[in-house]
């Protein structure tokens, strides 16, 4: 049976090996939330070296512009900045353009709205022409109606053809 020395020095090493282990995975697990923030935001902004691609997956070859957009969105992420905080920080560098999706307000917002909107106010307006149509009579025969003198005129023609009269 082990003594008492024998299990307080055992205990001791394994207290220091988790504090160990825990000193050297904590910086590891920062570093990946980090990564994982930086991936995120990067999909949330465009890269503005005109490729038209979000930051995150620029594959142009050595282009710069996404290299330096994405040291500075890594530096911000280290210092803990905020979401909100760092993309706002691009937009004031760079302009609106620079978010993938524009904000949910104002103008933005009624250009999102406007086509569903109209598609929706075209369907109605067929809707309603169609019904229209449906229910609108037909017109009967547009023939001209004859006068009386003309009637009596054919009928008197008629008459006489009937029975010889003429040539």
């Amino acid at each position: 049976m082990p003594t008492k020395a024998a299990t307080n020095s055992l205990i001791h090493r394994a207290l220091l090996l988790g504090v160990a282990l825990l000193l050297l995975t904590t910086p590891l697990s920062a570093q990946l939330s980090n990564d994982v923030r930086v991936k995120a935001l990067g999909k949330r902004l465009m890269c503005m070296c005109g490729c038209n691609q979000l930051l995150g997956e620029c594959n142009h070859v050595g282009c710069t512009v996404s290299t330096a957009m994405l040291k500075k969105l890594e530096e911000r992420v280290g210092r803990n900045e905020s979401d909100d905080l760092i993309l706002q920080g691009f937009v004031q560098e760079y302009g609106a353009k620079v978010l993938a999706q524009p904000p949910a307000s104002g103008f933005t917002l009624l250009a999102w709205v406007m086509p569903f909107a109209a598609l929706i106010g075209g369907f109605f307006i067929v809707r309603g022409v169609l019904l229209r149509w449906r229910h609108e009579p037909v017109p009967e025969s547009a023939a001209p109606t004859a006068s009386p003198e003309l009637r009596a005129r054919a009928a008197a023609e008629a008459d006489r053809d009937d029975w010889g009269g003429g040539n």
